[in-house]
């Protein structure tokens, strides 16, 4: 039995897929899923209670070395700017983007602060304070928040948006997401959890994501 902890989009875009591989290739291979942010990954590692953790950060917004793990990179993602769609798209760079948008409300992640860190870097370049109102974990539900009017916020540009929602660019500097792969030191000799890994990493490089 594996147990997987990891954030929604990695186990629903990379980790469910393998599992439905495995149950033809590896049929005694079962794996146990829970959903959790990066933060909660790690202590569910620490106390192990995690066999995997499948975790991300930002490229503006690095993660802290950690020696309790080692770290396996998995893909990569480029995110843009959700507006309400009846904004102006306009054109420019990251921070003239980011410098349009200074008197909005901001809407942040509830559970990780690693979004908000994007965005606090990114407004201080452009000479402004976010006001970060409201947060949300679930991207379905950001992308609810900014239709409805109460702000902008991060979204992966690879997702599909809604008719209500503006996608910005966001290429100079740009703002990508980093997965990894996380286990304890030592443990990747073991063949469930070396098998799964290889197989993430290797629909990382099918998917053309991979770093």
């Amino acid at each position: 039995m594996l147990r997987v902890a990891g954030f929604a989009t990695a186990i629903r875009a990379f980790l469910l897929p393998v599992i439905t591989g495995l149950a033809a290739s590896h049929p005694r291979v079962r794996v146990l899923i829970r959903e959790h942010e990066p933060a909660e990954v790690l202590a569910l590692l620490a106390a192990d209670q995690a066999d995997l953790g499948l975790t991300y950060d930002y490229n503006l917004a690095p993660a802290a070395g950690n020696p309790a793990v080692n770290s396996t990179p998995l893909w990569t993602a480029r995110w843009g700017l959700g507006v309400p769609a009846g904004e102006p798209a306009g054109d420019g760079t990251t921070i003239e983007v980011f410098a349009r948008f200074g008197g909005h409300d901001w809407i942040g992640n509830s559970r990780n602060a690693a979004d908000e860190d994007v965005i606090r870097t990114l407004a201080s370049m452009a000479a402004f304070t976010p006001r970060i109102s409201h947060q949300a974990d679930s991207l379905d539900l950001l992308q609810d928040m900014i239709a409805a009017g109460l702000g902008v916020g991060l979204l992966p540009y690879d997702r599909p948006t809604g008719p209500q929602v503006r996608l910005i660019p966001l290429s100079a500097p740009p703002v990508e997401l980093r997965a990894y792969a996380l286990a304890r030191p030592g443990r990747l000799s073991w063949p469930p959890l070396a098998l799964v890994t290889g197989l993430l990493r290797h629909a990382s490089r099918r998917a053309g994501r991979a770093p």
